[in-house]
C-alpha cells in the first residue's frame, strides 16, 4: 500500500529542490486506460504526478497527494480521449534528498484505427477475430455495424456480427464454419467490416 506524504515535510523538500536531467518515459495504452512509467528505479520516492492538456498548463494532480513509490513510479489514467495529446509532470521525492520535477512529457494516445484482424492466420480451426472502431468506448456512441466473411467471389459464407458495435476493440470467436455449420473449404477468404465511417478487410487462409 502507498503512504501519504507528511506536509511538513513535502513543504521543506520544495525549498530546496535543484534542477536535474529528466529520464525517459514508457507510455502503454490498452483496454482505455493510458499507463505511463517513469525510467529508473524509485523505490522509496515519494511522488506525485500532473496533468494539463497544454505543456503551459495548467497542470492538475492525477492524485491529490504525494504518494509512496513502491517499484517504479508510473500513473494510471482512464480519462484519456483518443487521438489527443497531454502533457505529464512527475514532482518526486528521494529518501535522502530534495523534491525534482521530470517533464513534462507529451503522451499522445492512440485512436483506434478501423480495422479487422484475424488470428492465427493461417489456421485449420477456430480462430479470434478483433474489429475496431475508432473513439472511446466510454465516451462514443457505438456505431451499426456488419461483419462478415466472404469468399473470392464476393459471396457471404458467414455473417459475424450485425448491429450496434462499441468504440474501440471488440474481440468474436469463429469456429471456422459457414452458416450451414459445415467447416469451410481450404482456401482464400475476407473477413469484411462495414460501418457508416468506412470498411475495412482482411485476409483469412484456411488450410487442411
Amino acid at each position: 500500500m502507498r503512504s501519504i506524504l507528511p506536509l511538513s515535510l513535502l513543504v521543506a523538500a520544495f525549498a530546496t529542490a535543484p534542477a536535474t536531467a529528466d529520464p525517459g518515459i514508457a507510455v502503454d495504452y490498452r483496454d482505455e486506460l493510458l499507463r505511463v512509467t517513469l525510467d529508473g528505479s524509485w523505490g522509496g520516492t515519494y511522488y506525485q504526478v500532473w496533468r494539463a492538456g497544454d505543456p503551459a498548463g495548467p497542470f492538475a494532480p492525477i492524485e491529490s497527494q504525494f504518494t509512496l513509490c513502491t517499484g517504479d513510479c508510473s500513473l494510471t489514467d482512464a480519462s484519456v480521449v483518443p487521438g489527443r495529446t497531454y502533457w505529464y509532470r512527475f514532482d518526486l521525492l528521494p529518501p535522502d534528498g530534495p523534491v525534482v520535477s521530470y517533464g513534462p512529457y507529451a503522451v499522445t494516445v492512440p485512436d483506434t484505427p478501423l480495422r479487422a484482424r484475424v488470428s492465427p492466420n493461417p489456421s485449420r480451426s477456430a480462430v479470434r477475430v478483433e474489429l475496431s472502431l475508432p473513439g472511446s468506448r466510454s465516451g462514443d456512441a457505438p456505431l451499426v455495424a456488419d461483419a462478415r466473411v466472404l469468399d473470392l467471389q464476393g459471396r457471404t459464407v458467414r455473417v459475424l456480427h450485425s448491429g450496434p458495435l462499441g468504440r474501440g476493440v471488440t474481440a468474436l470467436a469463429w469456429d471456422g464454419r459457414g452458416e450451414g455449420g459445415r467447416p469451410l473449404n481450404a482456401g482464400l477468404y475476407f473477413v469484411r467490416l462495414s460501418t457508416p465511417i468506412g470498411f475495412a478487410t482482411s485476409r483469412v487462409v484456411r488450410v487442411r
